[in-house]
């Protein structure tokens, strides 16, 4: 009887052994964010082991997000399952909102990044992003203009649908797509009523490419009275 409980017991034991030998555990590696960086033609801002409270960080795996990273979050390791389809996604709070920029609207930068990681077993997988700005810029600089010809003038610049009017040094910012082009043109009149009109476009040509992340300045050349893009 002894005999017969001791190897229903040792049967046990080998049945469990086996499961549990068939069972892989889940493991677990970490992600450490060493660093965000904001980067554009007009503003450069570098963000170590934290990022500007105006950006948000999801934490996705696949088509789930799992959640919103927070800065005091991001100070140290974040444990995570082992996986290879994880990224982040970085945006500014103002992202989507170009959408519903208007004639009257200068808009402003806009920040967007998705960035894959793969987390392994036990290891610390290291992150560091930098984040670009994917609206693209026009201001006008009319320094060079002399005498009293400032006394009148118009400036606008025109992407897809949209009109803005810009005075000296401002700067209109506009939603970036593929095959996207700006115009513009600049209207002049002295106190004698005396006119300049000259206009131009940026992103049509071959050899003239528009990009995102990118401050397009139009200079009025006095000396060739003409306009430039720098």
């Amino acid at each position: 009887m002894k005999k017969n409980i001791l190897y229903i017991l040792l049967g046990i034991f080998l049945l469990a052994s086996c499961q549990q030998e068939n069972e892989i555990p889940l493991g677990k590696g970490y992600l450490s964010v060493e660093g965000i960086e904001l980067q554009s033609q007009m503003v450069t801002e570098v963000v170590s082991r934290a990022v500007d409270e105006t950006l948000i960080v999801e934490l996705w795996k696949g088509d789930t997000k799992i959640r919103v990273l927070s800065a005091q979050e991001m100070q140290d390791k974040i444990k995570l399952e082992v996986a290879d389809d994880y990224y982040l996604k970085v945006y500014s709070e103002n992202y989507g909102s170009e959408s519903d920029w208007d004639n009257e609207t200068k808009g402003e930068p806009v920040y967007y990044k998705e960035e894959t990681f793969v987390v392994e077993d036990g290891k610390t997988t290291s992150l560091k992003m930098q984040v670009p700005m994917i609206t693209f810029a026009v201001s006008l600089d009319l320094s060079e203009i002399k005498g009293d010809w400032l006394n009148d003038y118009s400036f606008v610049v025109t992407s897809d649908t949209r009109r803005v009017s810009l005075r000296d040094k401002e700067i209109a910012y506009f939603p970036y797509s593929e095959g996207a082009f700006f115009s513009y043109q600049l209207k002049i009149r002295n106190t004698d009523f005396e006119e300049k009109e000259q206009s131009g476009e940026w992103g049509k040509n071959e050899d003239e490419t528009l990009n995102m992340n990118t401050l397009y300045t139009i200079s009025y050349n006095w000396e060739t009275q003409s306009l430039a893009i720098k």
